[in-house]
């Protein structure tokens, strides 16, 4: 401001000097001015009193000016670090009126468009964070830019907001060769990929995009889905068929060699005959079990038969009468009974469902006992539940066959594999689905060569179904 001071001072001298010489030519030219001492001292305080007053005038009106522009300076650099000061308001006769009204009407724009996003971000956000899939956004350095819980949750480890290379939360080999071979190729990639194994298994389903930027760069995309859920179910599918061929192909090819054997000859023998006619009776109705059973689980599954038909129902007189119905495997094995259930606690259930819980419970407890061993039955009484536990002292179950000893035809122990103990593998996925269908559920706590106790909790007064 300084130098523009000094140049307008010069102007303006050298502008006075000028006009004061042209007049003094016109004056001269019609009439002659007779000179002295006090006529030149006169026109110089005139013209010196003439330039201090256009001189304050002038630096007024500049002074206002340059104020005025630093002010818009200002507020240029402070919209560049994205703050907002107020708007710069001048009368409309003023020469930069056009330029304060361009500069805020730019940091109107720029404060709108600050705030959209601003606001696209904390939806994208919002977004990330509540997404059922892990989201990670890698740069052409290989840092990780943005990252959602969920991505934490999968990978088992708190992934850093600031920017950091991706190797240090992505340890596992198949994910870090999947995200090298889409930076390699830049071409997107898939994979089903085991994040955990057994017993804990976790498989997701990984996906890289391969996103092209401006001079080189890009970035890269990394979403996985959590398909534990359908993996375990295509297990249990897989194993569901393999065991029912088994459980069928038994029977039936036990049925096939003993009548073969029977028609080529040993009917003739009459103590052969009769002994191979009791091993296919026993066949036989192996196979009518199994039926039964399935057609129960298909049945229970069926909506239109799981409603209940509630009733008060005394449990002690139950628990009785099925202990009654096994009296005769239970002196087989020389098994104790400890019936300790309340002879008073009565509830409201589905009877015939709570018979079949029952029946299908204490046939696994004294079936997969050990001889001389003990049954204890027992309940427990809470405020809206009650709890029915069966413990046995038998042969156990191991802590992984535990997670899945209610899949339909699954056989935990070694003496079911090696069938020296007989049965359909159905009872428990029975059980399962009779307790979900009264909206109970059942636990069990077991140790192999120890025992297993059944757990099932039952509401008190169970409510009525659709």
């Amino acid at each position: 401001m300084h130098n523009r001071w000094q140049q307008t001072t010069r102007i303006l001298v050298m502008e006075n000097v000028l006009i004061t010489l042209i007049v003094l030519v016109v004056l001269q030219h019609f009439s002659p001015i007779k000179w002295s001492w006090g006529l030149v001292l006169s026109l110089c305080c005139g013209l010196i009193g003439l330039a201090i007053i256009e001189g304050v005038i002038t630096w007024h009106q500049q002074y206002n000016r340059q104020k005025t522009i630093d002010r818009m300076e200002a507020k240029l650099r402070q919209m560049s670090s994205q703050q907002f000061p107020p708007h710069i308001l001048l009368p409309q006769s003023d020469p930069l009126y056009s330029l304060a009204q361009a500069v805020n009407q730019l940091e109107s724009f720029q404060k709108h468009q600050t705030r959209r996003a601003e606001l696209q971000e904390k939806e994208l956000m919002m977004i990330m964070r509540y997404l059922p899939v892990g989201v990670m956004v890698i740069d052409h350095r290989r840092q990780v830019q943005l990252s959602n819980p969920t991505m934490s949750e999968l990978l088992q480890v708190s992934v850093n907001s600031v920017a950091h290379i991706y190797t240090k939360d992505i340890q596992l080999y198949a994910l870090t060769k999947l995200i090298e071979d889409t930076i390699t190729s830049g071409d997107n990639q898939r994979a089903t990929i085991t994040l955990t194994p057994a017993p804990n298994t976790q498989v997701v389903e990984a996906s890289t995009v391969y996103i092209q930027g401006n001079r080189g760069q890009f970035q890269i995309v990394l979403i996985l889905y959590d398909i534990t859920e359908v993996y375990m179910i295509e297990q249990m599918q897989d194993d569901f068929v393999s065991n029912a061929s088994h459980e069928l192909k038994t029977p039936i090819t036990a049925i096939a060699g003993f009548t073969e054997t029977l028609l080529g000859g040993a009917k003739d023998d009459p103590e052969t005959l009769d002994q191979f006619l009791h091993i296919i009776a026993d066949e036989s109705q192996r196979l009518i079990d199994l039926i039964q059973d399935v057609l129960s689980l298909s049945r229970i599954r069926a909506q239109n038969t799981t409603k209940l038909t509630l009733s008060s129902v005394a449990v002690r007189p139950l628990i009785t009468q099925e202990l009654a119905v096994v009296q005769q495997a239970t002196d087989r094995q020389h098994l104790t009974i400890n019936n300790q259930v309340d002879p008073d606690l009565t509830v409201t259930s589905d009877a015939q469902k709570l018979n079949q819980i029952v029946k299908n419970l204490l046939t696994n407890a004294i079936k997969y006992n050990r001889p001389q061993g003990s049954v204890t039955i027992a309940t427990h009484v809470g405020e809206q539940s009650w709890s029915l536990i069966i413990k046995d002292t038998g042969i156990g179950i191991s802590a992984d066959d535990q997670q899945r000893i209610f899949e339909r035809f699954y056989r935990a122990s070694p003496s079911r594999s090696q069938q020296l103990v007989s049965g359909t593998g159905l009872g428990l996925a029975i059980v399962q689905e009779l307790v979900n269908a009264m909206q109970g559920t059942i636990e069990v706590v077991s140790q192999r060569g120890v025992g297993t106790t059944m757990t099932v909790t039952l509401p008190l007064i169970a409510p009525e179904s659709d």
